[in-house]
């Protein structure tokens, strides 16, 4: 505690000890109960008793004054070495400051004098988690756990764990974090949204949980009276589509609503969107001129937000991101309007009954196979579920990278919790067959060391060097699509497939290997293939995932004619034709209100 008497202040409250300052007289061992303040926070200098000088603290804390604040609990300590919340929240400030080795010491002996305050590991967990120590950090929120189970311990230890793939214990965190907070809408859909990452999804129990979600929230919340009147046709002839998302900026669900935007007829649908992030960027900006109306619903209550659609006189509402995070479904719980459809962002049923259609294709939901996973209706476009636009400035497709190389480079850059032991294991398979090729794998979980370790055992039990596998982590958007320049194929993840980095690989001219599932998640990939006509790149099983990728690696010819061809071939293809379709969409909406005036009519 030397340090902290260095700083300490002159008694007389100057700020500052030199020889010419009064001598401030020798603290005895015993603990003093008030501390002198200086002049600070546009208060006098004063002696305050050691719980006011907490509070000064704090609020000097809260405000963002971090020196001034450490400064004010080195006092304290000072005054009392024992002081439990003074020692802890000292090395938060420290933490805070950069000096985050000294910090942890003074948490430490926080936890030390009280080892069964929750608050204290709580907070631990976050700090270590912000350092990277993740281990230090799911240790602090098991002890919170412990101690008094919380919803926010779960989720925050719950999100460390999907982090490391470690999936079912994450799914499990999530639950528990549902059901200690049955009113916190986002921690039950944290739950629901890992369920389809496990590596043998029970698509029968993913479905049960979904629709106990939408029971247990349609039960608490009466949905809106019905419109006075829904009219077929409005005095300027448009429907009004509303659009909901936290997404309506640089995301990948943009990639496949922008177009889409752009494409719509003007003359037939008036477009509303509302924007639930708390930020915007340039993509947003877009985002704002294409649509007729904006909306910001960013800490707006569910009732506030419904009460708007409804005074809009939305007909037909979207919701963009089913069970990710920042969803509005407690607003679409309501039935503001008099059709709610489920599109893009999701990969499953909401699980509301009040969501009447969800947006697909007869390819991710084959016909009679999976419409009894939903609670909503299907509605099967001719041609795709969507439509993509590739970054407007994106690098140019080089020429075959194994040309120059000698070797077949495979890569992925899928979401690391995609990457199954299962995939893993299937993906050493085919490097085995290929003896001389190497796998790429880029996300930002590969930034961590632990993570590329986790890889590289997998690799090695499998009888793959650790040398053959190589790590990139996140950078800007245009820097990631220049990572293709070094693959030749890329490999898709199952049961849960990739999407935007389908479109992207696809894009920059590179086939990719996509394996078929059971559900929407695991069909999607096979969905993008076919549309741009390349379903002999999509599996039945892991055999013939295998036998796909290896036959592809040992055909270099037709791995250059797809370098030279495959972006002028998804640019011509049902994948990249928005106009095309908006068409298919908006005679999907136009049924959707026919269906419901034929309804009222009868």
């Amino acid at each position: 505690m030397s340090e902290v008497g260095r700083n300490d202040p002159c008694a007389c409250g100057s700020g500052r000890k030199s020889k010419n300052c009064c001598q401030r007289p020798a603290v005895p061992a015993a603990k003093m109960n008030s501390v002198m303040l200086p002049a600070i926070a546009g208060a006098s200098a004063r002696r305050v008793a050691l719980a006011e000088a907490l509070h000064v603290a704090a609020q000097l804390q809260q405000a963002g004054q971090i020196p001034a604040a450490k400064m004010v609990f080195e006092l304290i300590v000072a005054a009392d070495s024992d002081h439990a919340d003074a020692l802890f929240f000292l090395g938060v400030t420290c933490h805070q400051l950069g000096q985050s080795k000294q910090g942890i010491d003074f948490m430490r002996r926080a936890i030390a004098l009280q080892p069964n305050n929750r608050l204290y590991h709580f907070n631990f967990g976050i700090i270590n988690a912000e350092m990277g120590d993740t281990d230090a950090a799911m240790l602090a929120y098991q002890r919170s756990n412990e101690i008094q189970p919380t919803a926010e311990a779960c989720n925050n230890c719950a999100g460390l764990l999907l982090n490391e793939g470690r999936l079912d214990e994450a799914s499990e965190l999530f639950r528990r974090g549902g059901e200690l907070n049955p009113d916190d809408v986002n921690q039950q859909s944290n739950f629901l949204y890992t369920l389809s990452y496990k590596p043998h999804p029970n698509v029968r129990e993913i479905f049960n949980w979904h629709k106990q979600f939408g029971q247990r929230h349609e039960h608490a919340i009466a949905p809106m009276p019905p419109r006075a009147r829904v009219d077929g046709v409005r005095a300027d002839q448009r429907l009004r589509i509303g659009y909901v998302s936290a997404d309506f900026r640089q995301h990948a669900v943009a990639h496949f609503i922008e177009p889409v935007l752009a494409a719509h007829d003007a003359k037939r649908f008036e477009i509303f969107c509302y924007y639930n992030y708390p930020v915007g960027d340039a993509v947003t900006g877009r985002f704002e001129k294409l649509a007729h109306h904006w909306r910001v619903i960013t800490n707006r209550s569910d009732e506030d937000v419904a009460n708007m659609i409804r005074a809009d006189g939305i007909d037909i509402l979207v919701d963009l991101a089913g069970h990710t995070p920042m969803n509005r479904l407690r607003v679409f719980a309501r039935k503001p309007a008099p059709v709610q459809v489920s599109w893009i962002g999701y990969s499953s049923t909401t699980g509301l009954t009040r969501m009447d259609y969800r947006i697909t294709d007869a390819v991710s939901d084959p016909i009679g196979v999976t419409d009894d996973l939903y609670t909503e209706k299907l509605v099967r476009l001719s041609d795709t579920f969507s439509c993509f636009q590739p970054l407007a400035n994106s690098p140019d497709v080089v020429a075959l990278p194994a040309k120059q190389s000698g070797h077949i480079t495979f890569g992925s850059v899928n979401n690391f919790i995609k990457m199954t032991p299962e995939v893993l294991q299937t993906w050493a398979r085919i490097l085995q067959r290929v003896p001389t090729s190497i796998l790429l794998l880029k996300y930002r979980s590969f930034e961590a060391e632990k993570i590329r370790a986790l890889v590289l055992a997998a690799f090695t039990k499998h009888g793959v060097e650790a040398a053959r596998i190589h790590f990139l982590g996140s950078d800007d958007y245009h820097t990631h699509l220049r990572a293709y320049h070094q693959v030749d194929i890329a490999l898709d993840t199952f049961p849960h497939n990739g999407d935007t980095t389908t479109c992207d690989a696809l894009w920059m001219g590179v086939p990719v290997v996509v394996n078929s599932g059971v559900n929407h998640v695991g069909l999607m990939g096979a969905s993008r293939m076919r549309s741009v006509g390349l379903g002999d790149l999509v599996a039945r099983d892991n055999d013939n995932y295998v036998d796909i990728a290896c036959a592809l690696a040992n055909d270099v010819s037709r791995l250059e004619t797809l370098r030279a061809t495959l972006r002028q071939t998804m640019t011509a293809s049902p994948l990249m034709d928005a106009p095309r379709f908006a068409r298919n969409l908006e005679a999907a909406y136009e049924n959707m209100w026919a269906n419901l005036l034929s309804k009222q009519a009868d």
